[in-house]
């Protein structure tokens, strides 16, 4: 018996098709694989990803050979169509695995595409015109492209294969590459051609398929990609098995300076060491949220960063990964250092500038004391000379102390001379008392702060212009005008600082204005000088600190000072100047309302348990006649611990130390009496000025008179009694 051949035997065991099929299947062939090709065109546009585009080509040559195929139906035997059809299917497997090749990152160049394809062509050549039988002119082309169709969907299904359109594509492929192995069995018959071709048909179907499901993936994938690298942070997704990145968006290559393929499959640690080698993801997770974790990474060029990192478990078209966000801040830091070098630097320029204007206000103080101080002291002499000189009148002439009238006329007049002395100190030391932030504004009568600051100023502005040969008046145009919320003290200091720019306008004399007018809710104070006047230039630059036109003999503080307690009351000043037309400074100040005028206390202590210490015995002695001549019944003491001695052993209503005292001094003392009795008032007497804080519950300012002792005493026992009132 004849042995049969593999041709004859698939003959047998094939489903037979009517011959008419076959230019029918090729044509349903031929348009599946024209819609192939555009679909891969269309996933080549969208994607933009090199192996659709070889596999695009590898379809346009598949799509080639049917349309020989369908040649070869009409014309069986030419060469030529035998030898196109042969090198389209050849060079269409070559496209194919080069496309394979690119998809599993293992790209190969296309020179050696084109010296495949040419012994493609050669050996194609040679099987149409010197080979008689088409089976074995079929065989090796479609053994190869077969066998890329194999490869091809093993690739993607390991590459896409967790989705639905990777899946059907991948299994599409696999069938058409078994296909592709036995089309040249089939293609022996007729009748099996044409069930080989609609297979063909099929397959390429089930490839749309798939490529249709898997174009919306790649499109989603694409936004998702474009959204990655649009990030401008750096984000890496890292295997949460291996801590290996898989992908890493443009922003990551950016910073750390490498292409995305020497990132992809590396270690994170490998790029950031702060990150061990060796740890899991939960261990990176807690290193890097960390508050206040911060990374350093080395850069190819040697420098090194910092940044800081965020990482989180998600889900991406890659399946669960670590997504760790990472954001240079190496700028941040050094800007950072920086503003905190600058802020120091600040610092120490504000406390020297601190320190500048405490210096520059005390001299401008000082200053205004010093054109007070030569006037006070002319002033002081008079009110000394009178005293001395009453006093020599009775002592050089004792017939004088006969006279009744004239001693006590005498008397009267020292009297009221030293009381003259004694304004004169207090007003210089109510001039140099700083103001403490915890001092109360209160209703203030301007009227009475003007005539303070006249008298205060008149040494400067009155004798030393005089003694000058220039004579400077000073008018008033006051009104009645409500009192203003403030500090005394405050407005005049202001006050004086203006009189005495007043007088420097006036060197040749003049006429100073002080006037007062109400306007609604608010008081205005003015002074108007007939002087040299200003500029428009200095005229604004005149409020500023440290400007003056007196070359050395100002600070030019002067207005910035008064500007400055006006501003603290709540009010506003405004100047008015020309040259040679004079000046007028107006000061607006909101009123208080509802406040009246205090009326002089009456005297209705009753007889209180006074003990007084006073380490001068002609002081000590003063103060006990006038206390027991208000009938007070009084204990004296000449040093602190024999004082706080006799207030242990007797009950007292009421302690009047002088603050100066030896061994104890009287602050001390207050401060002692106040944390065993603190029902028991303390008044401190002191000749000093400086505003020290103390346990008692009233200063007396030295040199004492029976009125000052009266109101002081009063003062005590009115605040006690309220406190008794209000328990």
């Amino acid at each position: 018996m004849r042995e049969r051949g593999v041709p004859e035997l698939w003959e047998q065991v094939t489903f037979a098709f009517p011959p008419e099929w076959i230019k029918a299947a090729l044509v349903l062939a031929l348009i599946s694989t024209w819609v192939v090709v555009a679909l891969f065109a269309l996933l080549n546009h969208t994607t933009r990803r090199r192996y659709f585009s070889l596999w695009t080509v590898a379809w346009v040559f598949y799509a080639l050979y049917l349309a020989a195929s369908i040649g070869l139906l009409e014309n069986p035997q030419s060469p030529a169509l035998l030898m196109a059809r042969s090198s389209c299917v050849g060079v269409s497997a070559l496209f194919m695995f080069w496309g394979s090749f690119d998809l599993v990152l293992r790209g190969r160049g296309l020179r050696e595409v084109a010296f495949g394809s040419v012994m493609i062509v050669v050996w194609s050549y040679i099987a149409a015109f010197h080979v008689q039988d088409r089976f074995w002119i079929s065989l090796p082309v479609f053994a190869l492209l077969g066998g890329a169709g194999l490869y091809t969907g093993y690739a993607y299904w390991r590459r896409r294969g967790r989705y639905i359109g990777g899946t059907i594509l991948s299994s599409g492929f696999g069938l058409w590459g078994m296909h592709l192995l036995l089309f040249p069995l089939a293609d022996r018959s007729a009748h099996t051609t044409a069930g080989a071709y609609l297979a063909s048909a099929i397959v390429a179907i089930m490839i749309i398929v798939g490529m249709v499901t898997e174009n919306e993936t790649n499109t989603s994938e694409n936004n998702y990609r474009e959204l990655f690298d649009l990030a401008r942070d750096a984000i890496f997704l890292l295997d949460p098995r291996t801590l290996q990145i898989v992908e890493a968006n443009l922003a990551a290559t950016v910073l750390l300076g490498r292409s995305c393929t020497e990132l992809i499959n590396q270690p994170i640690s490998r790029f950031l060491p702060d990150l061990r080698s060796d740890a899991d993801a939960a261990a990176l997770l807690h290193k890097v949220n960390a508050p206040l974790a911060e990374l350093t990474i080395p850069l190819p060029d040697g420098s090194t960063l910092t940044a800081e990192a965020r990482a989180n478990l998600t889900t991406c078209p890659r399946g669960e990964v670590i997504q760790l966000t990472v954001r240079d801040i190496t700028l941040h830091k050094h800007v950072e250092q920086s503003l905190r070098e600058t802020a120091q630097k600040l610092e120490r320029t504000l406390e020297e500038l601190r320190r500048t204007q405490q210096q520059l206000v005390q001299q401008e103080r000082l200053r205004a004391l010093e054109q007070m101080a030569s006037g006070v002291a002319h002033d002081f002499n008079n009110a000394l000379a009178k005293i001395i000189g009453f006093n020599e009148l009775l002592l050089a002439w004792p017939e004088n102390l006969a006279d009744k009238d004239k001693v006590k006329k005498f008397l009267q007049m020292s009297n009221a001379a030293a009381r003259d002395a004694v304004q004169i100190v207090n007003r210089l030391r109510e001039f140099y008392r700083h103001r403490k932030t915890t001092d109360v504004y209160q209703a203030v009568d301007l009227h009475h702060v003007i005539e303070q600051a006249i008298v205060l100023t008149q040494p400067h502005w009155k004798d030393q212009m005089l003694a000058a040969g220039v004579t400077i008046r000073i008018e008033l145009d006051l009104q009645e005008v409500p009192a203003v919320h403030g500090s005394a003290t405050d407005l005049r200091e202001a006050l004086i600082n203006v009189l005495f720019n007043a007088v420097d306008a006036l060197p040749h004399g003049g006429v100073i204005t002080i006037g007062t007018r109400q306007q609604g809710d608010v008081v205005e104070l003015f002074v108007r000088d007939n002087g040299v006047g200003m500029t428009e230039e200095v005229r604004q630059r005149c409020l500023e600190p440290f400007f003056s036109t007196k070359d050395k003999r100002g600070t030019g503080l002067g207005l910035a000072i008064v500007y400055g307690v006006v501003h603290r009351h709540g009010g506003t000043i405004e100047i008015e100047s020309a040259p040679q037309q004079g000046t007028t400074v107006r000061i607006r100040l909101p009123t208080q309302t509802g406040v009246a005028a205090p009326l002089p206390p009456t005297y209705d202590v009753p007889p209180l348990r006074v003990l007084v210490v006073e380490d001068d015995p002609v002081v000590l002695d003063l103060e006990a006649q006038f206390l027991r001549h208000d009938r007070h019944h009084v204990e004296t003491a000449t040093t602190g611990r024999v004082a706080w001695e006799k207030f242990q052993q007797h009950r007292f209503d009421l302690v009047i130390a002088d603050r100066a005292l030896p061994e104890w001094t009287g602050d001390q003392l207050a401060a002692a009496i106040k944390r065993t009795r603190p029902d028991v008032g303390v008044v401190i007497v002191t000749g000093f000025a400086d505003g020290r804080e103390t346990a008692a519950d009233v200063v007396l300012a030295k040199p004492i008179t029976h009125e000052s002792l009266r109101q002081a005493v009063q003062d005590v026992y009115r605040r006690f009694l309220a406190k008794e009132q209000a328990a």
